[in-house]
């Protein structure tokens, strides 16, 4: 197993954009894709901006991948959510027995402010359902 490292760190990002370039070799070729994930009340440590925010984005079109720091507007799928909501969902493998569990708690953060999705889940490929969870193994 991999050295786990920080969640949403400098490290966490590269390696989800390697995880995404080697997934996409299992999509289909025409996928078309973009991908928005912004963290709130960051770990001082963590807030390279001193704005309290980590954002990624990412676009996947014609083969290829441009993966970027920042916010974006729209994004085919966009998650905002405040970190040390997350976190424990960041470290958390997804399974059958545990699917029911993890979609109420996710609910309950929307609820309560702390969590909100966007976009349409179902334009992500099959062949990504995997990296969640080795990204999983990996974050600490």
């Amino acid at each position: 197993m991999a050295n786990k490292v920080e969640f949403a760190s400098p490290e966490w990002l590269d390696a989800l954009k390697g995880m995404i370039e080697r997934y996409m070799a299992l999509a289909p070729a025409d996928l078309d894709l973009s991908i928005c994930e912004v963290f709130t009340a960051v770990p001082k440590h963590l807030d390279k901006n001193g704005d309290g925010v980590i954002a990624w984005h990412c676009r996947i079109h014609g083969g290829k991948l441009d993966f970027r720091d920042g916010e974006v507007e729209t994004a085919d799928i966009k998650t905002i959510a405040d970190y040390n909501f997350i976190l424990p969902f960041a470290r958390t493998k997804i399974e059958p027995g545990n699917m029911d569990e993890y979609q109420a708690q996710q609910a309950e953060g929307a609820k309560r402010g702390l969590v909100q999705h966007s976009g349409d889940r179902s334009k992500v490929p099959p062949a990504f359902y995997g990296m969640h969870n080795e990204l999983a193994d990996l974050t600490l």
